[in-house]
Parts: structure tokens; sequence; C-alpha cells
């Protein structure tokens, strides 16, 4: 009888605690699908701002791409384009109020954009490099962030070494397909990255694309995200070693006499590194209205 009791009192903790982890799991599960949700709600919350923004840009694009298209046909044979003649673009109404206007958020400094990609985005400009890294065009919390401008950069692109940041969101927003630039052949269809501003739109030609750690104290192992260069021949060295980096041959040359954009993200793949993409301005074209 004493026996009988041990068994059903054992069998009673088992099913309690097959009960409490049943619980546990489906708590956990539950939790997690919840987050899981959120983070590809928003994810959607982003593109349908990305498309909207990009649908504003649309013609303007359009006829820049023919434009670029035109001189670069000028320029035949020539390893990059150096030589394309001063041209103006006239818009009607700038986008970029549009956007601002739209948003209410006067931190939008430029819009980025590569043909044939998803790397279309508002650039926003805050005080530090933290608050546009979880919040979106209208400062809302949004696990996707936005593409952002190093705060210490002049927000119309005149530093040697422009630098913006962005997400590798695995739902394909932000800078997702930055990481496709480590294949040569995406960037022999992708070379030219273009951003506009209130008075300018500028061209660059990618030169290096390559990946590189950060330590949990956010030293690298290249700091290729400097802004200010104390001594003469400084730019020089970081643009060569960005060049010597590369992970393919881009065939385009750069120098310390050029304006640089460099496209910083992380890789996924290892803890603290980074994928980054660096362009050598090529042509500026004045906005006019």
């Amino acid at each position: 009888m004493k026996q009988e009791k041990k068994k059903r009192k054992r069998k009673s903790k088992l099913v309690f605690v097959a009960l409490i982890m049943m619980l546990g799991f489906g708590g956990a599960f539950a939790y997690f699908g919840y987050d899981y949700f959120l983070y590809w709600q928003d994810g959607r919350v982003a593109q349908q701002q990305t498309d909207t923004v990009r649908n504003m840009f649309q013609d303007q694009m359009a006829d820049i791409n023919q434009l670029i298209r035109e001189a670069s046909r000028t320029n035949a044979g020539g390893s990059s384009m150096d030589q394309l003649a001063v041209r103006t673009i006239s818009f009607d109404t700038s986008p970029l109020d549009e956007a601002r206007e739209m948003t209410g958020n006067p931190d939008i400094v430029g819009f980025l954009f590569v043909e044939g990609t998803n790397i279309t985005n508002v650039i926003l400009q805050g005080e530090d490099n933290y608050f546009y890294l979880h919040r979106d065009m209208y400062g809302n919390h949004n696990v996707n962030g936005s593409v952002f401008m190093d705060f210490r950069n002049a927000a119309n692109f005149t530093d040697p070494n422009t630098i913006l940041y962005g997400h590798n969101m695995n739902n394909g927003t932000m800078f997702h397909n930055v990481r496709y630039y480590m294949q040569q052949e995406f960037f022999q269809e992708h070379p030219l990255i273009k951003v506009f501003t209130d008075e300018k739109l500028f061209v660059y030609e990618i030169f290096s694309a390559f990946s590189t750690r950060v330590d949990h104290a956010y030293r690298m192992d290249f700091d290729y995200i400097q802004v200010q260069f104390e001594e003469d021949g400084d730019f020089g060295n970081l643009v060569d070693e960005m060049a010597r980096r590369s992970v393919y041959y881009t065939g385009v040359i750069a120098s310390g006499d050029d304006r640089v954009l460099v496209l910083s993200t992380c890789t996924n793949v290892q803890r603290n590194t980074r994928y980054v993409v660096v362009a050598r301005l090529v042509q500026e074209y004045l906005i006019v209205n």
C-alpha cells in the first residue's frame, strides 16, 4: 500500500513537471513568435516607407540614370568617369523637401540609391551615431533603424571621407544588399552609387569592398570611419589601405585627392564584423529649381 502510494506520488510529480515544461516551452514559443512577428512587421513598415520615398524620386532617378548613361557613352573606353561634363538637373519641387514635410523630420539630409538594388533610402543625420540605429525616418522606434550619416560628417557631403551606416536586415531592408558587394559580379552590375542632396546629385564609383572586425570597445583592426585627418597624407594612406583590402580588383583607382563615400553594415556572420563598400566621387550634378 505504501509502495503504491509512492508510485502515485512519483507519477503525479512527473505529470506536474511535464505540464510545467509544456507551459514553459509554450510560453517561450509564444514570446519568441511574437518577437519574430514584430521584427517582420517593422520590416514591412520600413519597406513601405522606403517605397513611398522612392516613388517621390522615381522620375528624377530615371532622368538621372539616362543622363549618366549618355555621359558614360561619351567616355567609352576609359577606366573611370573622370572626364564627364558638368551638368545640371532641374526639379519643380525638391523631393527632399517633400520627404521632410511628409515625416516632419528635419534630420533628412539626402537620398541614397543604387540602380537595380534595394539600396534606396533616405539618409538621416542625428546628434550621435545611436539615435537612428533603431528609429525610422519619422523618429519612431523600429528595429530596422535607418540609413544615417556619421554625426561628425558635414551634411553636404564635402568631407574627404563620408560614412553612411545601415543595418544588414534579413528581411531585405536597409543595407541588406551591401553584403552582395562581396561578390565581384554584383559590383560589375551595380558599380555606381548616387546621392541626392538639396543642392547637388553626387555620383560615386565603387573602388573597394571588404570586411573588417570591430571589438567590444569598438576599436577596429582597421579604422575606416575616420572623419578628421591631422597630418598631410593621412587620408591618402586611408584610401590606399581601403583599396588594398578589397576582396577583388575593381579596376577603379582612388587617391587622397578624391572624396570618398563609405557604406558600412554588420556581416551577421561573425560577431562584431562589418561589410564595407567604398566609392570615390566622380561627378557632381548641380540641382536647379
